[in-house]
């Protein structure tokens, strides 16, 4: 019998950074905000059920207006079935946190955001991420 394979494309719309800070989230959300003029906001966990693994869950802090959407998320997951800490980017481990930013107008990238939110003295590295080197970017679609 002949198989057939689903192959799901899927489309990202928002860049993505990685951030390398040993501190609380919502102390770095405080020091995002003030740097880049945002309100982001800390908004229920994100839970995500796998069929043959145990569920993620990611804590978040949101900024969305009508054009720009940002989301600060913990690499670091809060809750796992397993003794091995899990992350929501397992190739990424060197990160604590991730900063997606969508802007449909264009004039906000996340290249300018790393340059300015580099100069936050909590925050030892951050680094603008490449999609295609990733092998589980679906977790990012929730």
């Amino acid at each position: 019998m002949k198989k057939n394979r689903l192959d799901l494309i899927y489309e990202f719309d928002f860049e993505l950074a990685g951030i390398v800070c040993n501190k609380k989230e919502y102390k770095l959300a405080w020091h995002i905000n003030s740097k880049l003029n945002t309100s982001l906001a800390k908004r229920p966990d994100i839970k995500i059920e796998f069929s043959n693994q145990p569920p993620i869950v990611i804590s978040n802090f949101e900024y969305e207006t009508e054009f720009v959407k940002m989301e600060l998320l913990q690499n670091k997951l809060l809750s796992g079935g397993g003794s091995k800490p899990q992350h929501l980017l397992p190739e990424l481990k060197q990160f604590d946190f991730l900063l997606k930013l969508k802007d449909v107008t264009g004039e906000l990238s996340i290249s300018n955001v790393c340059i300015k939110i580099r100069e936050i003295p909590l925050i030892e590295y951050v680094a603008k991420l490449n999609f295609d080197e990733l092998k589980s970017k679906e977790n990012l679609l929730y």
